[in-house]
């Protein structure tokens, strides 16, 4: 009976000594910025540009209809555990990969999926809900362009909601596509992969694929993507207000 209860105490010592080292590797890396979020209503209707002059590594800022997703996307993968400002945080940023150019075909914007706080790319995972899907459909990424000296209004409707894993496509190839001919045959491999998807007879000129985590996979290299196809391009510099999520 004793050595039973060392061994217990020993084995609660030990777990307290992993929360321990785990809430501090936490703390490290920056805990996610509540107020980022409580910001969002702030952001919106800012002017573009002058937020540019806070750090020229932002290429645009990206809106999803029905989720809330209302933030500025940065330029490369240093992003990935950085906010806006560029300090360590859970959350990090969206971003794009560091050569990417605002006349691509196809643009890749990750993100987290901050399931814990329902914040970042996390509420893409509603669009495999058919209804949701169904009732919410516009992404608008407002572009930088001439060194942050205007600026585009990029929409997109969403074409398709697919799963898919780092195992079984390289779609993150998508961003080096230069001919109609690869965007079609891109657009097709994502509609075969669709959780839902809406018909199109057009011919998709230019896409935008938004990648996030998925636990669909248990390895934790599964992937939910939100494709959209462009509709509508025109010059604007200052971020529309962000439609309210819908309610079921």
């Amino acid at each position: 009976m004793k050595a039973g209860r060392w061994i217990t105490a020993d084995l609660l010592v030990l777990l307290l000594l992993i929360l321990v080292i785990d809430g501090f590797l936490f703390c490290l890396m920056g805990l996610p910025r509540f107020e980022d979020a409580a910001r969002q209503k702030e952001w919106e209707g800012l002017d573009l540009l002058k937020k540019y002059q806070e750090n020229h590594d932002m290429v645009g800022w990206l809106q999803v209809d029905g989720t809330g997703i209302n933030y500025p996307v940065m330029r490369g993968e240093k992003y990935l555990y950085r906010d806006f400002r560029g300090e360590r945080n859970a959350s990090g940023s969206l971003f794009v990969e560091e050569d990417w150019k605002d006349e691509d075909l196809c643009t890749l914007v990750y993100g987290h999926n901050m399931w814990m706080y329902g914040t970042m790319l996390h509420p893409l995972h509603r669009f495999k809900e058919e209804h949701f899907f169904r009732e919410n459909r516009t992404i608008r990424f407002y572009v930088l362009a001439d060194g942050g000296r205007n600026a585009e209004k990029r929409t997109f409707e969403i074409m398709c909601c697919s799963g898919t894993s780092v195992d079984q496509w390289n779609y993150a190839s998508c961003q080096y596509i230069c001919s109609q001919e690869e965007l079609d045959a891109f657009a097709e491999e994502c509609r075969a992969r669709a959780i839902q998807q809406q018909a199109s007879d057009s011919t998709c000129k230019e896409m935008i694929v938004l990648s996030t985590c998925s636990h669909h996979v248990r390895n934790g290299k599964g992937r939910l993507l939100v494709v959209g196809e462009l509709t509508d391009r025109r010059e604007q510099t200052r971020i529309d207000v962000l439609q309210p999520t819908k309610t079921d």
